[in-house]
């Protein structure tokens, strides 16, 4: 009977192969792994735990350049032929849900608020046009991260469940030229898991 001797240099490629298949199949568990992040339910505003956008979009007006006034008009942050996107970022801000749906499959989300507009995202962090915007979903962790172009603004919608309470904390960032504003929405569970 003959035994094959096998040179250091196949054993080590064998080696590194085995190992790179290894790596790869773990990385593409992490990645995956977010997924279980259940975000699904029945979700109503719990105003009292909320903060008010409305106070925050105020605070960041009168911290413009001109106490108030600059390039802040009366109902945007901007004049001109940017003062629909404008407009469309701001409602998003002061958009208050008082409840919705969201429900999920694998990367697909849809979230349907209580006037029966549904929104619907897939979360695989390719960009992606809905509603003539670009919108790029994905996972961070545990968190379902939504990013929404609106020409020189940019609105983040972060979605994450508290650990240990039946609540959904949603927070709207909205970042136009340099300038930021933030709010924290907290949802509870209409049918606690």
């Amino acid at each position: 009977m003959r035994t094959r001797r096998f040179s250091t240099r196949q054993v080590l490629a064998v080696f590194v192969g085995v190992a790179a298949m290894a790596a790869t199949a773990v990385a593409s568990s992490q990645e995956r792994a977010p997924l279980g992040a259940d975000l699904s339910g029945r979700w109503r505003l719990n105003g009292d735990l909320s903060e008010n956008a409305e106070a925050k979009l105020e605070r960041m007006r009168s911290q413009s350049p001109g106490g108030g006034g600059g390039h802040m008009g009366p109902r945007g942050l901007f004049g001109g032929s940017q003062q629909a996107q404008m407009e469309d970022a701001r409602a998003m801000i002061l958009d208050a849900r008082p409840s919705f749906v969201l429900t999920q499959d694998g990367d697909r989300i849809v979230i349907t608020d209580s006037s029966g507009r549904i929104r619907r995202l897939t979360a695989n962090g390719r960009k992606e046009k809905i509603d003539d915007r670009e919108v790029r979903t994905r996972w961070d962790n545990r968190r379902l991260v939504s990013e929404i172009s609106f020409g020189s603004a940019n609105v983040t919608e972060t979605y994450e469940r508290s650990a240990g309470i039946p609540q959904l904390i949603v927070t709207t960032r909205m970042d136009m030229h340099g300038r930021e504003v933030s709010v924290r929405r907290v949802y509870d569970a209409e049918d606690v898991r």
